[in-house]
Order: C-alpha cells, then structure tokens, then sequence
C-alpha cells in the first residue's frame, strides 16, 4: 500500500521514540525527518519543505509547547499534532491553543499515527483562522490626530485643554515616535489660534551654517548666496504657533538668539540692524535629556526655563498598552482606504502579534509597520505580512557552539530544500554518496 509522500517532522528528545515513529512513518511511505530538540527541529523547519510537525511536550531546555507557539507563528500552514504519555486536560488546552490540532497519547499503533496525521491533513485543509472584517468608520477615541483612550492619554488631553488658549511656553518631552509634533498641532488646532499659521521646524534637520537665515531671514548681500531679502519662519508664523522640534539640537548661537525672541518678542534677520516685533506663541519639543544638557553646558539653562513653562512628557507606546488596538484599527482602517482596500480582512493572530510587540519605535513605528503590512497584503492581513522580527522566538544562545556533526546536517538540510528532497541531486551537489547522505541526517 501506497501513499502520497508528506514530509514529516518529528520532534522527541527520546531517541528510542524517535526511532519507532520513523520507523512507523516509513511504512506508510512517509518521507521524515527527526529532532531531538526544540533547537535543531526550528533549523529543519527553516530549511526543509515540512508537511506535518509531530512533536513530544515533555522535552529539557525548551519544551514543545514553545516550539508550537514558534510554528504557528512562523510557518502557520504546517499542521501540528501532539504525541504525549497521559496528557491531562490542561496540558492538552494548553497544547491546542499554542496551534495543535490534535494529539495522541503514547503508546500508539502504526494505524492509530496514519489515522491521526490523514484526519490532521483533512481538517487542516478546511480550518478557518479567526479573522474580523475591518470597519473603516471612525472610531470616537480621537482627539485630533491623537487616538486612544487610555489614563495617560487622558491626562494629557487635560493639560492641552488647559494651555491651548494661553500664550505660554509649552515644552514637549519624550521618545522618538512618541507623537510630540501631533501634540503641539493639537495645542494649535483645538485652540483660538486655530486659523493662524503653524509652522513646525525640525532644529536638528537644517544645517548649522543655514539655521539663522532659515529662523529669522536674512537681507540682501549679508552673505554669499543671499541675493534678496527673505522673511524667516519666525516671521511666517506671525500671529500663530511656531513649533521648535528637536530643540535640544539648536546650537549655542542660536540658543542665544532663541532667547531673545522670547525676552523681547521681536527678531533681527541676518545682516540688519533693526530688530522687528513679533506675536508667535512658542512650543518645543525634544527627545534629550535638557536637564543633563544643560549641566554639561550644551544648553542654556536661561533658554530652559524659558521655553519650560508647562511641561509635557509623552508616554511610550510600551505603556499606554491600552490605546494600542485603537491605534492598530484606525491604521488599518487609514490605509486600507488609502489603497483602496475597503473590504479587508483581518487575521485576528496578526493583531495579537502586534498587541503583544513592545514597539520601541513607538506609535512611529506602528504606523510604518501597518502601512508596509497593508500594502502586502490582497483582502487579508495574514501571519505571512507580519514581519519575522514580530513572531515568538525562541532564545537558542544554549547553541552557541555546535559540534561538526551538526553542521554538516544542517547543511545537508538546506541542500535538500534546494533540490526538493531529491536525494540523488543532493548528494552530487555535496559530493558524496546517497548511502552516507542518509546517515548523516538520521
């Protein structure tokens, strides 16, 4: 009797067991392939074509629940079944929320494995993974650009309510990512200021040989390039909100200056001699420590008090965990718009992947992540758009050092992927012969 070829993976750190489910296997024409570790089964599955992964739980260093939570994350095609002595009933639970779909209980029969893997191959085809329809409706939780619902966020809406018709300084402090510039627009459009210009400049993004002229304009002829006289950004946000991003970054002489426009409100373009008033409300923001800047003489400590009137501090996206499925929804919903995907589906997995993702880029990150996930994926979002970096790993620094043994299987195992398993091209390919490719990865 005959069957289609799979390619079957074992997994025990019994050797004697690995050996009799080969063997089993084999006599239904299975192709295999063993591991007696978490380890050497996540090599295999890198680099071989598997069909079915059967794995013990019960293994040192790394137990197979965390090699199914690794699989089903990584290679979510690959259908699962457990083989475990007497599992109880939270060891089974456990085992199929981590991506079983069905387990045996050891001992088994050669009949009872065939069974279980033609059923396992059976429901596989037809299982449904979990997924929601995306809603393009905007969700409530806005404030402006910002989007969550979480204490901090609430906090901080409380505050911006509060300064957003004065006329005071605000500095805005926090991680790269943490949405400073979406606050500063919310201080200026939630504000009376609203229809006046707002004008955002990035201190740190202007060379320093320009960032003068660029702040404050320049007259004609004061310097080399200088052919007409030009207003600078102070002045084109005359009568509204000016938003000094990354000023941890501004250098000394224009600290020096900055000051000035605050003592005095007026400005002096580059090569004038008459200074000129102005009516801006200042907001900063930055990504430094001011404080420690200011104590190594990086930053006047005049120019800190002076934009530090109320302070803001932004909150890592790490945690405001709460607000991170509103962010993740109205991304989607953002950009499934945006290309034209309205009718899109989401894997529920995928969200819990990135619920679970500590996102040290922020909400920053989290918007490109989203967008380059959209943009991958047709009327799905499925594990295959999740970039790898977010899935379950599993540490292998226990394998810093592997014997010559396993390199060579490993090897080995690329090469048959490469071929399609064709044993005959893999060992002309590794030049040497079919028998002893064989014993090198058994």
């Amino acid at each position: 009797m005959t069957f289609k070829k799979e390619n079957i993976l074992i997994v025990d750190d019994n050797d004697d067991m690995l050996d009799l489910v080969q063997r089993q296997l084999k006599a239904f024409n299975y192709r295999t392939y063993k591991a007696s570790s978490v380890n050497e089964a996540i090599e295999i599955l890198k680099y071989a074509d598997i069909s079915v992964l059967i794995s013990d739980l019960n293994m040192p260093d790394i137990n197979g629940i965390e090699l199914l939570k690794y699989a089903e994350e990584h290679y979510p095609d690959i259908p699962k079944l457990v083989i475990s002595g007497i599992p109880t009933v939270h060891i089974v639970v456990n085992a199929m929320k981590s991506g079983a779909l069905d387990y045996l209980t050891k001992p088994f029969t050669s009949d009872e494995l065939h069974k279980a893997i033609l059923s396992l191959l059976e429901k596989h085809k037809f299982i449904a993974r979990p997924s929601k329809h995306l809603s393009n409706s905007k969700t409530e939780n806005f404030y402006g650009e910002i989007i969550g619902n979480s204490n901090q966020l609430k906090d901080l809406i409380e505050i911006i309510e509060r300064v957003k018709d004065t006329r005071a300084n605000v500095l805005i402090e926090g991680e790269s990512g943490t949405g400073k510039e979406l606050i500063a627009r919310a201080i200026h459009y939630t504000s009376k200021l609203a229809d006046k210009p707002f004008i955002a400049i990035n201190c740190g993004g202007i060379p320093e040989n320009l960032i003068e002229s660029e702040l404050f304009g320049h007259v004609k002829g004061s310097f080399t390039g200088a052919t007409e006289t030009r207003i600078g950004l102070f002045q084109a946000a005359n009568g509204g909100t000016i938003f000094l991003d990354e000023i941890g970054d501004a250098p000394l002489m224009v600290q020096t200056k900055l000051l000035r426009v605050l003592q005095e409100k007026e400005i002096l373009r580059v090569g004038a001699t008459k200074p000129e008033k102005i009516d801006v409300r200042i907001l900063s923001a930055t990504n430094s420590n001011l404080e420690d800047m200011v104590a190594k003489r990086l930053f006047r400590e005049d120019l800190y008090y002076r934009i530090n009137v109320i302070n803001i501090k932004t909150t890592p996206l790490r945690d405001r965990k709460d607000d991170l499925l509103l962010l993740i929804n109205a991304f989607i919903a953002k950009y499934t718009l945006e290309y034209k995907k309205s009718n899109i589906e989401v894997n529920e997995k995928v969200i819990d992947i990135l619920m679970r993702y500590n996102w040290p880029g922020n909400i920053r990150e989290l918007d490109n992540m989203i967008q380059r996930i959209v943009i991958m994926s047709d009327d799905q979002i499925t594990l295959n758009q999740v970039p790898e970096h977010l899935k379950y790993h599993i540490s292998t620094s226990n394998d810093t050092f592997k014997s010559l043994k396993e390199y060579e299987k490993e090897q080995i195992l690329k090469v048959l992927s490469y071929v399609n398993n064709n044993k005959t091209k893999a060992a002309q390919i590794l030049q040497i012969d079919r028998k002893t490719l064989n014993q090198k990865i058994l």
